[in-house]
């Protein structure tokens, strides 16, 4: 299956690079992936009225693979120079530079504008949470919800 395109590491950078678009400061990897799961799950989650990659019953069970997901993401989103790194109290922080704001620019599908909008309505309502507030946010919903 070489033309694989659903969750590749490439659609994942996409992904990341509207999100930080989006986003009012640089994040760390794991606010990136907190972030885009939710935007992903948003009904799911209980942000949005709908999960864009649909309804399943396995969508908390994606969320531990999330991760190395996203760090891939974000390593070829650096390698490609689409985002600058920085150090905070959190660790590397990444943020879109002005290459990544033209990729993000340049992508123009319903998909994109649909994450983009959730994107926004998500990084509102978690703007004053902890990286580790979100996470919790993320693990209690798992918690309470039925999926094995």
């Amino acid at each position: 299956m070489k033309n694989r395109v659903f969750n590749t590491t490439f659609e994942n950078m996409l992904r990341v690079l509207v999100l930080m678009s989006v986003l009012a400061k640089p994040a760390n990897s794991d606010r990136l992936t907190a972030l885009d799961f939710i935007c992903i799950y948003g009904k799911k989650c209980k942000v949005l009225d709908k999960n864009l990659h649909g309804d399943n019953e396995f969508g908390f069970a994606e969320f531990t693979s999330k991760r190395e997901k996203i760090t891939e993401a974000i390593k070829l989103s650096v390698k490609n120079d689409y985002v600058t790194v920085g150090k905070s109290d959190e660790g590397l922080v990444y943020s879109l530079n002005d290459r990544g704001k033209e990729i993000v620019a340049g992508i123009q599908s319903l998909y994109s504008k649909a994450y983009a909008i959730g994107a926004k309505i998500v990084c509102r309502k978690f703007a004053n949470y902890t990286d580790e507030a979100v996470l919790k946010y993320i693990s209690k919903l798992a918690t309470e919800s039925k999926e094995v």
